[in-house]
Order: C-alpha cells, then sequence, then structure tokens
C-alpha cells in the first residue's frame, strides 16, 4: 500500500469521518499514529474515546456479565455496558479511538467487529455522531500482531502512514520542541525515522519527543549526554545529535543577529546553516521577524525555504508580514 503523510491523512480521517467510514492506521511503532487521532480529534471538537483493543476479551468488549436484580426479587444475568466506551446518550462528536487492533487476538476484533458495523453491540448503541478510527502496527515491524479477519478489514479505509520531515517540523514547531532537534532533523533527516527492530533503541519521532523532554535533566558530562539521548534514540545517532547539539550551544549571538544582522557573519559549515535555520526560526515574532528574515537572506536559498517553514508553522501570522510578503515576491518560484 502507498504510504501517505500525516498531513494528508488528516484531510483523509476527516472526509471519512463525514461519509461514516472507519478509518485505519498502519504504521511502525514510534511514528505518532496516536498523536494524529488525537490532533484529528481536537481539530474537529471531537470527544476523544481510547480502547486498547489487546487489552480486551471477547467478553469485555460485550462489557463483562453482570448478575442484575430484578423488580421480583430474582436475579439474572445479563451484559453490561463497558466503562471505556461513551455515553450512549452523548450527542456531540465523539472519536472512538480503537488502538493495537491488530495486536488483539482475532477472537476479540471479530467481537469488535459488530461495534464497528454497527454501531452498536449487545443492548449497547454508541452515540450518534461518532467516528470510528483504529491504528496499530505491521507484522514487518516485529509486532506481535494476529492477521486481521477478511470481515473486519472489508470496514476499514486503510492508510499506512510514512515518517514526514516537514510535517513533522510544524508539528515540533508548533509543540515547542527544541531548535536544536527540529535543525538535527533538518540536516538528518533520515535520522526522523531509522527503524531497526533488531535494537532496543533507534530514532522515531516519539523518541525525539522524549529526547527533547529529557534534554533539560541529562547531566553535563560527556557520559551523561550520551547516555541519555542513546537510551532513546540508539547509539549511533545519539552520538551525532551530541555533536550537533556542541555545535548548536557555540551558534554566533542569536540575540547580535536579530538586532544587528548586516554585522553577524554567514557561517559556510552546512550543520552550522541548519542549525542557525533552526535557532532563528525559534526566535521570530511580529517585532524580530524583519531583521531575522535580513539575515537569512544571506544564506543559501535551502536554508532560506526550511527557515520560512519553521518560521510559518510557529506563527502562521508571520505570512501577512512586510518581510514575508518581500521574500515570497523574490522567490516566487519557491514552494513552501
Amino acid at each position: 500500500m502507498r504510504e501517505i503523510k500525516p498531513s494528508l491523512l488528516y484531510k483523509e480521517i476527516t472526509a471519512n469521518a463525514k461519509a461514516d467510514i472507519p478509518t485505519m492506521i498502519w504504521g511502525g511503532p514510534g511514528l505518532g499514529k496516536s498523536q494524529i487521532v488525537y490532533q484529528t480529534a481536537h481539530a474537529r471538537d471531537s470527544k476523544l474515546f481510547e480502547l486498547r483493543a489487546n487489552l480486551f476479551d471477547p467478553v469485555d468488549v460485550r462489557g463483562g456479565l453482570k448478575v442484575v436484580e430484578q423488580a421480583d426479587g430474582t436475579y439474572r444475568t445479563r451484559y453490561g455496558i463497558p466503562e471505556d466506551y461513551p455515553d450512549a446518550s452523548y450527542q456531540g462528536s465523539v472519536t472512538l479511538f480503537i488502538d493495537e487492533l491488530p495486536v488483539a487476538p482475532k477472537a476479540t476484533q471479530n467481537a469488535l467487529l459488530q461495534l464497528i458495523l454497527d454501531k452498536k453491540i449487545g443492548t449497547y448503541t454508541l452515540p450518534p455522531y461518532t467516528t470510528i478510527i483504529a491504528a496499530g502496527n505491521r507484522s514487518k515491524d516485529r509486532a506481535a500482531v494476529h492477521e486481521m479477519p477478511t470481515p473486519v478489514k472489508s470496514r476499514f479505509a486503510h492508510y499506512t502512514v510514512e515518517p514526514n520531515v516537514d510535517d513533522w517540523c510544524v508539528w515540533a514547531m508548533q509543540n515547542d520542541i527544541s531548535p536544536m532537534i527540529t535543525s538535527f532533523i533538518r540536516y538528518r533527516p533520515q535520522l526522523l525515522h531509522a527503524m531497526d527492530a533488531k535494537q532496543n533503541a533507534f530514532p522515531t519521532p516519539r523518541g525525539w519527543e522524549m529526547v527533547d523532554k529529557k534534554l533539560p535533566h541529562m547531566g553535563s558530562s560527556n557520559d551523561e549526554q550520551f547516555y541519555g539521548v542513546a537510551s532513546i534514540i540508539g547509539d549511533g545517532p545519539a552520538g551525532e545529535f551530541i555533536a550537533h547539539k556542541t555545535m548548536f550551544n557555540s551558534l554566533p549571538d542569536i540575540d547580535k543577529i536579530i538586532k544587528t544582522p548586516h554585522l553577524v557573519d554567514v557561517p559556510d559549515d552546512t550543520s552550522v546553516m541548519f542549525a542557525i535555520s533552526g535557532a532563528l526560526a525559534a526566535r521570530v515574532d511580529s517585532t524580530t521577524f524583519k531583521n531575522i528574515v535580513k539575515y537569512m537572506r544571506k544564506l543559501n536559498p535551502e536554508y532560506q525555504v526550511y527557515f520560512m517553514k519553521d518560521s510559518l508553522a510557529k506563527d502562521r501570522a508571520l505570512q501577512n508580514h512586510e518581510a514575508c510578503q518581500e521574500w515570497i515576491q523574490d522567490n516566487a518560484s519557491v514552494v513552501i
């Protein structure tokens, strides 16, 4: 199946929701499949409910057996309503996210079929405006997956998500991921996601988010820095990133560039240009943008484009700034 980038998948999920078609997202571990679902639900103002299919057995799907006292004092056994399901009377938009569906045993997948197909199971019915999205790993990801029964497969629109550097950097800028990381990924895009199932740690989008969270808490020694990162993304990528981090911390004075862009020289080294583009994009606002663009115009067009993409991801309103409009006019052949 042809792979799809996250920004296009958002649109497909929205279209499927409007058409009342369940969505199945396939992809390797750490690609951000769950994050895509969370963001899509948020953008649609849809209340999110998440089920981990691998934690359910077929009886759990129906709510489990409960003993209920009758009006005449006798007792009956009946299926209850699962606590993880949304209130059937809710009238707003609902997203039911069934995660790890391929890992669930076939019996559980078959039990979920009625919920996916009819939006009801037993005496329980999903709210009327419910969108169903499922996600999971593939067998080639060396996950303990079960072949999905054909009747279950046929109920979904299927997508295989791929890592995309531009999409990830947009997300990273909007979520305050360190420019030290985004500039490194711009420089070494192959290391956004480099799955190696034989290793315990390898680079993934989720892993880089973890590195970002850990950076402020790592020790200062070389060993502490290395092991702090290698434990998440593996030895080789960690060595490259630590070297980039050292270089990033010795960049020209960013404040001086903002105040007097004409007085600061342009670096020659490729990795430094990626780093400085990321560092400056993290500092843009309506007051600094003009001078930063002046400096960036001294760099090669490739780095100007990266800078503009990341700057507009951070603050979309800057596209109306005079400096941005002038840059677009002078670079009309460039697609951002």
